[in-house]
C-alpha cells in the first residue's frame, strides 16, 4: 500500500513539474507573433507535439488522417505523416500565429517554418505539403496571409498530379 502511495506522490510530482515546463499563451496573439521551439515528435501530417508537450495544429491545411479509434487510415495519411516527420521531427521550428491561438482541441494554431542552424527560416511547412500534393487547403479566405501562394501551390500539385491529386 505504501509503495502505490509514493508511486502516485512521485506522478503528481512530476505532471506539475512537466506542467511549470509548458508556455501558456493568452486565447488570441497578435498578428505575426512568433515562438521558437523544438519538434517532439510528429502525430500526424498536420499535428505534431514540441518539446514543451505543447500539440500545434498546422494553420491553413489538413492532410489525410491517419488510422485512429478503429477507422482505417485515409488514402495517403502515412505519406504526409512521413513526409512532416523528416521534415520537422527532432528540429527548431518557428511558429507564427493569426489572431486565434488555439483551436477546440488545445491545440496551438500556427504557420510552420523549418529554422536552420542560425535560426533563420528555411522551409515553410504549409507550403511543403501542398506543393507535394499531401495537404488540401482547410478553409482559408481570401485575403488571408498566404491565400495566393497557398492556392498557388494547390492548383500547381492538382495539374502535376501530385499525391493526393493523383487519384483525382
Amino acid at each position: 500500500m505504501k509503495n502505490s502511495n509514493l508511486i502516485v506522490v512521485i506522478a503528481l510530482i512530476l505532471l506539475i513539474i512537466n506542467l511549470g515546463h509548458c508556455q501558456t499563451l493568452p486565447k488570441n496573439l497578435p498578428y505575426g507573433y512568433t515562438i521558437n521551439s523544438k519538434v517532439a515528435r510528429v502525430i500526424d501530417g498536420d499535428t505534431f507535439v514540441l518539446a514543451d508537450s505543447q500539440h500545434v495544429r498546422i494553420l491553413g491545411i489538413n492532410t489525410p488522417e491517419i488510422a485512429r479509434l478503429g477507422k482505417p487510415a485515409q488514402p495517403y495519411a502515412d505519406s504526409a505523416a512521413t513526409f512532416t516527420k523528416s521534415l520537422i521531427e527532432g528540429k527548431q521550428v518557428k511558429l507564427t500565429f493569426d489572431a486565434k491561438t488555439y483551436d477546440i482541441f488545445g491545440r496551438l494554431l500556427a504557420y510552420v517554418w523549418l529554422t536552420n542552424k542560425k535560426g533563420q527560416d528555411s522551409l515553410f511547412i504549409q507550403a511543403e505539403l501542398l506543393k507535394a500534393g499531401l495537404a488540401r487547403i482547410s478553409y482559408y479566405p481570401k485575403g488571408k496571409r498566404y491565400y495566393e501562394l497557398f492556392y498557388n501551390l494547390r492548383r500547381t500539385a492538382m495539374k502535376n498530379k501530385r499525391g493526393i491529386w493523383l487519384r483525382e
